[in-house]
């Protein structure tokens, strides 16, 4: 796999996934800063994270998987169709 392909596939990676943490966030009924509270991380970094606009570390998964009382498999356990009809708002 080319290194451009290899980029791109993280890149649709992190917008999915980011997608699923807002999907669950907003299931939960909380908001961004009750989740970076929770997880001891600032709110500017997991709405990044949420717009897949930033590559989560192994350990900071960790942080929000217990943030919302997961494990971190169960966190990243989903399936990105599901996230296909979301809108943009918070």
């Amino acid at each position: 796999m080319s290194k451009t392909k290899e980029k791109q596939n993280t890149t649709d990676f992190c917008v999915e996934f980011g997608k699923h943490l807002r999907s669950l966030r907003k299931s939960k009924n909380l908001s961004i800063e009750e989740i970076a509270y929770k997880a001891g991380i600032d709110a500017q970094n997991l709405r990044k994270y949420e717009l897949g606009k930033q590559e989560m570390k192994i350990s900071m998964l960790k942080r929000i998987s217990l943030a919302f009382e997961m494990s971190p498999s169960e966190l990243i356990d989903f399936e990105e169709s599901e996230n296909l009809n979301l809108s943009s708002d918070n």
